[in-house]
C-alpha cells in the first residue's frame, strides 16, 4: 500500500460520511454524468482486433484506418468512449499470444476511457429491482443509465476487503479507500497482473449449448411461431429471474414490516410462483420490454436461434449474446458480426429500433453509423 493509499484511509477516517453502498453509488453516478455528452460506442472482439491491428500497422485499408481515427477524434474531443462488458473481457484472454492481447488492452483503455457496464447478472438485478420499486410507485428513482457504469477493474463485479480485523469504521475507510485505488486501475494493468492467472474460457458454453441444442431438436415441432418460441424461453429464463423478484419484494417488506421471511417454506414459494406468473404476464407489455431489457434482449436471441430450426447454438453464441444485451441496451451504436446484426434486426425482434441503438456489421457501415449519431 503506498503513500497515497494511505492518505485516503486517513480522509475516509476523518470524513466517514455514507455507507460504501452508497460511497460506490455516487461514485457510479458522477461517472454517468461525465459520460452525458459521449456518444456510447460498442465494438466487439472483430473490430476490437481490426483496430488493433491498425494501430500496430499489420491493416492499412483506407476505411480500416478511417474508422479507427474517427473514434480518436471522437474519444479525444470528449463526443464518444467505447465502454466494454465482462464478454469483451472474458474475450479478451482468449488471444493467447501476450503480445497483441496486450495491445488490445492498450487500445482499450485509451477509447474507453476506462469505463465498462457492471457485469451481466448485476444489470438484470438493477433493472428488476427499479421495475418493482416503480410499480410500488415510486417516483424518485435514479435513472437505470446513471448506475449501469463503472470501471474495467470491477467489470467482473465488485469486492471489498472484509473482516480485516480492524474496527468498523477503519474498515469502511479501509474499503472505500480501497475501492478509490480499484477505481483508477487500467484494463493494461490488470491484464499484465492477471494474465498467468486468467482460466482458459473452458468447456462450459460448449456443454450449455450441446445440452440447448439436444433440447431443442426433442421439440422443434412443438413450436409454432416466434412469439410461442419467446414465450417458452421467457418462461423459463423466469425460472431464475423470479426467486431474485421475489428476494427483492422480500428485502423492501422486512424494510417496511421489520418481519423478516425465509428464503425458504411455502411462504417463500408462493411468492416465487407469484412473480413468475406476474412477470410471464407483463413481459406482453412493451414498457416491461423496455425496462428488463437485459432479459429481453437475452431471451430474444435465444429464442430467434430455437426459432430457425436450422440454426444450432455455438458456445460463443453465449458471449455475443451477453454483448448485445450490454450494447443494445446501453449504447448508442454498436459494430459487430454480420449475423448477430441480422438476428438483433430482423423485423420480428427489431432489438436495434426498441433500444435506439444504430448497429452495424462492417467497417464502413461502422464509419456511417457514427457519423449518423454524431
Amino acid at each position: 500500500m503506498n503513500s497515497e493509499d494511505m492518505a485516503g484511509i486517513r480522509r475516509h477516517l476523518e470524513s466517514p460520511g455514507v455507507s460504501l453502498g452508497e460511497y460506490v453509488r455516487r461514485r457510479q453516478m458522477a461517472l454517468a454524468d461525465e459520460l452525458v455528452p459521449r456518444q456510447a460506442v460498442y465494438l466487439d472482439q472483430k473490430f476490437w482486433i481490426i483496430l488493433r491491428d491498425v494501430v500496430a500497422g499489420t491493416r492499412t485499408a483506407t476505411d480500416e484506418v478511417e474508422l479507427l481515427e474517427l473514434l480518436r477524434e471522437r474519444v479525444a474531443s470528449g463526443r464518444a468512449f467505447c465502454p466494454i462488458s465482462e464478454s469483451s473481457f472474458v474475450e479478451l484472454f482468449k488471444q493467447r499470444d501476450t503480445r497483441t492481447r496486450e495491445a488490445t488492452a492498450r487500445l482499450i483503455d485509451e477509447l474507453s476511457l476506462g469505463v465498462s457496464l457492471i457485469p451481466f447478472d448485476e444489470r438484470v438485478v438493477l433493472e428488476m429491482e427499479s421495475f418493482i420499486l416503480s410499480e410500488g410507485g415510486r417516483k424518485d428513482l435514479v435513472p437505470l443509465h446513471r448506475l449501469v457504469w463503472s470501471k474495467l477493474s470491477y467489470i467482473l463485479g465488485q469486492v471489498h476487503p472484509a473482516r480485516t480485523g480492524f474496527d468498523a469504521a477503519t474498515e469502511l475507510a479501509l474499503q472505500k479507500a480501497f475501492f478509490d485505488h480499484m477505481w483508477t486501475i487500467s484494463l493494461s494493468e490488470m491484464v499484465r497482473i492477471i494474465s498467468a492467472s486468467m482460466p482458459p474460457d473452458g468447456d462450459a458454453f460448449h456443454t450449455l449449448a450441446k445440452r440447448l441444442n439436444a433440447g431443442n431438436a426433442q421439440h422443434a415441432d412443438e413450436l409454432r411461431s416466434f412469439n410461442q418460441t419467446y414465450g417458452i424461453e421467457l418462461r423459463g429464463g423466469l425460472d431464475l429471474v423470479a426467486p431474485l423478484a421475489a428476494d427483492i419484494v422480500r428485502e423492501i417488506a422486512e424494510r417496511a414490516t421489520g418481519r423478516s421471511m425465509l428464503r425458504d417454506g411455502d411462504e417463500w414459494n408462493d411468492l416465487v410462483r407469484q412473480w413468475h406468473a406476474f412477470l410471464a404476464e407483463a413481459f406482453k407489455k412493451d414498457e416491461v420490454k423496455d425496462a428488463l431489457r437485459t432479459l429481453h434482449i437475452n431471451t430474444s436471441l435465444h429464442a430467434a436461434v430455437r426459432w430457425n430450426k436450422a440454426q444450432r447454438f455455438e458456445a460463443n453464441d453465449f458471449h455475443d449474446f451477453h454483448h448485445a444485451a450490454a450494447a443494445l441496451g446501453y449504447c448508442d451504436v454498436f459494430l459487430t458480426e454480420r449475423g448477430l446484426k441480422s438476428m438483433v434486426t430482423a423485423s420480428h425482434i427489431a432489438l436495434d429500433t426498441r433500444y435506439g441503438c444504430r448497429v452495424a456489421a462492417d467497417v464502413r457501415e461502422g464509419i456511417s453509423a457514427l457519423r449518423e449519431r454524431a
